[in-house]
């Protein structure tokens, strides 16, 4: 299979989400799963049912098969007796941030890295991660979540899905490299970490959601990937982004697939990105005026001090100590990514 990605519009059939999702797992075919334990990665807000039942349906000949989102919190009852019935004793629901996590030493490289314009040999970001221990023990690791738009990170597809499985001390190390690429090369560090393999990615974007304000638009599409870089960038690009917008995609080398520039050979695809893209409406992914009709910027706010508290989960440096031991956010830095939303029970919004 030459293609990496694959960009499956759904049709106008009664049955038109059956035959997408059908179309894309036939696409995957995911290979080397016999006697492994894999690991799905979900996201915080539960995805179509039926997206979970194919992705561990296709991986059947694993040994075990475990879902993991970062919190269960917007999980109800009956979806999470639901995802506990299709893994049956084959595996377990597992809440990252309610488990252990254990430490990686990240491996040194043995090509040179550029950094600030100097080629540097078997260079380092990161020394020491501190990973899940769901992801640091699974043979491999699957990705299957809504596609979810994100103002800091761009998309929140494969790589900060893989962020989400970090303890707050790496995922602060990770953020606190200002420059867009040394960011991504950060995360790297990380990804080489991680014992277990890419298998694939699965991006439920029927209707794609901005997780700032939590607006959401029709796309009608669902993307899948076996090259994560590939997959966050068409994500991005799909959904009415640019690459460069995002730190985790920013050296990908996905481009709209036209002139010399195109990569069109690298997707399977029945639907041009340009028609795509048409579908989410302007202004969906720029910050809100303070005057517009989406109304005012919400406005980030702590209650209290949190527990293990740490400026540095703003990738910004929007979060500074306040008055009373209570932290304070700076509206003129916030750029409302939502990371301390996501990181701090304690955190919440209001509109002036």
């Amino acid at each position: 299979m030459s293609q990496t990605v694959m960009i499956e519009a759904l049709g106008q059939e009664i049955d038109a989400r059956t035959q997408a999702l059908d179309n894309v797992f036939d696409w995957m075919e995911p290979q080397g799963i016999d006697g492994k334990r894999v690991l799905v990665l979900l996201g915080d807000l539960p995805v179509r049912l039926d997206l979970v039942e194919r992705t561990v349906r296709t991986l059947s000949g694993a040994a075990r098969v475990d879902l993991a989102a970062r919190s269960l919190a917007g999980y109800d009852e009956a979806y999470r007796s639901a995802l506990t019935g299709l893994l049956g004793e084959r595996g377990d629901l597992i809440e990252i941030i309610s488990g252990e996590y254990e430490s990686l030493t990240v491996p040194m490289r043995s090509y040179a890295r550029q950094l600030h314009k100097m080629e540097t040999p078997e260079r380092r970001y990161i020394k020491q991660v501190f990973v899940s221990r769901c992801l640091a023990e699974a043979d491999l690791f699957v990705v299957a979540r809504g596609l979810d738009l994100n103002r800091f990170s761009g998309v929140h597809g494969i790589f900060a899905t893989v962020l989400d499985c970090l303890a707050t001390k790496t995922r602060t190390e990770v953020l606190s490299y200002a420059a867009y690429g040394l960011m991504g090369e950060a995360l790297l560090d990380v990804w080489s970490a991680i014992r277990g393999a890419f298998l694939f990615g699965v991006l439920d974007g029927e209707r794609a959601r901005e997780e700032t304000y939590g607006r959401t638009v029709e796309t009608g599409v669902i993307l899948a990937g076996i090259d994560p870089e590939e997959l966050d960038g068409y994500a991005l690009i799909a959904s009415g982004g640019r690459v460069s917008w995002s730190p985790f995609s920013s050296s990908a080398s996905v481009r709209i697939g036209r002139g010399r520039r195109g990569r069109t050979a690298d997707v399977a695809s029945n639907i041009a990105l340009d028609e795509l893209r048409a579908r989410v409406p302007d202004g969906f992914w720029q910050r809100p005026p303070v005057h517009s009709a989406f109304g005012v910027p919400p406005v980030f706010r702590f209650s209290r001090r949190p527990e293990n508290f740490d400026t540095l989960v703003c990738p910004m440096g929007a979060i500074e100590e306040g008055q009373d031991d209570i932290p304070l956010v700076r509206r003129a830095a916030c750029v409302a990514c939502g990371w301390c939303l996501k990181e701090y029970a304690e955190v919440s919004t209001y509109r002036k």
